[in-house]
Parts: structure tokens; C-alpha cells; sequence
């Protein structure tokens, strides 16, 4: 099963910059994770599925505590963090930095854990 959460806006301190260490700014996370939902799906139980708001939650305390400098950073420890802490079989996260550049509308860095 495959479960998209799009958009997810974390505000956190994030940037290489002395003024970006001060402030937060806005991202957005977009999470791809694929999961076994066999027993989910044939029970309709919530019990056997992926709790998303409970994975989104705990991801966005993660992302605000951990204070990265680098989008690249934050993106291939989101996945980390997932993987880890959820039963899925593979994840993708995007970062998206919309204030990152005057010139372009955001910045992206984007990372997958796929089956170990």
C-alpha cells in the first residue's frame, strides 16, 4: 500500500546562515511511504494500518528539535527517522524551502530509504 501525504508545513530553524539560526522558517514536507497493509485492509482495522497523524506529529517534532542547517540533511534524516520509528517498507521525503531563493519559488533536496 502506498499512503502520499502532501504539503505537510513544519516551521523550524533551518539554514546555513547566522540570520537563518534565528528565526523559523517554513517547510514543506511531501512523504511517500509504501507499507504491507494486507491485514489493514483485510480487517479494516486501524489497529494494522499506519498511523499517519501519529507520523506526521512526531516527524514535525523531529524536524523543528533537530535544527538543520542543511535541507539535504533534514530530508535523508526524515527518512531515517520513518523508517525507524514506523512499520513501512520504504519512504520518500521531499523538503521544499520556498524561502531559500528571491529568484526561484522553493528549493527541493529529496531523499529515499528503500527495502533493507
Amino acid at each position: 500500500m502506498r499512503i502520499e501525504i502532501e504539503r505537510l508545513r513544519v516551521d523550524a530553524v533551518i539554514g546555513a546562515y547566522e540570520e537563518e539560526r534565528l528565526i523559523e522558517q517554513t517547510l514543506w514536507l511531501d512523504i511517500t511511504l509504501d507499507y504491507e497493509a494486507e491485514l489493514a485492509t483485510a480487517s479494516d482495522t486501524f489497529e494494522h494500518a499506519v498511523d499517519y497523524d501519529a507520523l506526521t506529529r512526531r516527524l514535525s517534532a523531529y524536524v523543528k528539535e533537530s535544527k538543520f542547517i542543511l535541507i539535504e540533511t533534514a530530508a535523508k534524516r526524515c527518512c531515517d527517522f520513518l523508517f525507524e520509528s514506523f512499520p513501512i517498507r520504504s519512504v520518500t521525503v521531499v523538503v521544499s524551502k520556498p524561502s531559500a531563493l528571491e529568484r526561484a519559488e522553493t528549493v527541493r533536496a529529496i531523499a529515499q530509504k528503500p527495502d533493507q
